[in-house]
C-alpha cells in the first residue's frame, strides 16, 4: 500500500507569496490563464520498504467553500468516468 504525505508548497517550506495566476499551456501553441483555480501535483517516492506519493497544492484565489465545490466536482467527475469501478484499476 502506498503512503499519501500531502504538502502545501511542499510542508518543508511555507511563504507568504501569493498566486495570482494559473498558465496553461497547451500543445498547439495556446496558452490559457485561470484566475481562480487548483494545481495539485503529485511524485511518487520510491522509498526502500513502501512506496510514498508527495502530493502538493497551489491555489489562486480560491475560499474555503469553493475548494469544497472543487473535490466534491473532482469525485463527481471520475464516478462518471468510471474510475472508481473494479477498485480504480
Amino acid at each position: 500500500m502506498k503512503k499519501i504525505r500531502g504538502t502545501d508548497k511542499g510542508s518543508e517550506r511555507m511563504d507568504n507569496r501569493n498566486i495570482t495566476s494559473i498558465v496553461v499551456n497547451y500543445d498547439n501553441g495556446e496558452i490559457e490563464t485561470l484566475n481562480k483555480g487548483i494545481v495539485v501535483g503529485y511524485d511518487e517516492i520510491d522509498n526502500e520498504e513502501k512506496k510514498t506519493i508527495k502530493v502538493s497544492y497551489r491555489m489562486c484565489d480560491i475560499k474555503g467553500n469553493e475548494l469544497a465545490m472543487v473535490v466534491k466536482s473532482i469525485i463527481a467527475l471520475a464516478h462518471k468516468l468510471g474510475i472508481f469501478d473494479n477498485g480504480g484499476r
